[in-house]
Parts: C-alpha cells; sequence; structure tokens
C-alpha cells in the first residue's frame, strides 16, 4: 500500500512555508470596467415583457388546474 499521500498531519518542509507564507503585492485597476457601471432604468419596454410573462404563467397554471 502507498504511504505517500498527504493527509492533514503530512509535515511542510521550509521552503514550502516559505513559499505559503510569501507576500505579494496586488496593484488596484482604476480603469477597469465592469458590467455594473452601467445603470439602466427600467423602461416601457421592460414593463412589456413582465406583462408578457405573467400573462403566459396564468394561461399556463389555467390549463394545469382544469
Amino acid at each position: 500500500m502507498k504511504s505517500d499521500v498527504m493527509g492533514i498531519g503530512a509535515p511542510i518542509n521550509k521552503d514550502e512555508l516559505k513559499e505559503l507564507l510569501k507576500e505579494t503585492k496586488e496593484t488596484i485597476a482604476v480603469d477597469a470596467k465592469t458590467d455594473g457601471d452601467r445603470i439602466r432604468s427600467f423602461g416601457a419596454i421592460d414593463l412589456w415583457n413582465v406583462q408578457k410573462k405573467q400573462r403566459t404563467s396564468a394561461s399556463m397554471m389555467r390549463r394545469w388546474l382544469n
């Protein structure tokens, strides 16, 4: 049976410990654009889509209940 499996109690050598504790410098991306930057208002097409979904779900429920 192989005994080279690392478990929870496996010892860590000094080189691995140094690599794990090494500090890395981070930069902040000021010019980065995200999808959340564009704020969209609720328009007429959005209201139409909500009403359309309500109509179709109501008709499906009526068909299922009958």
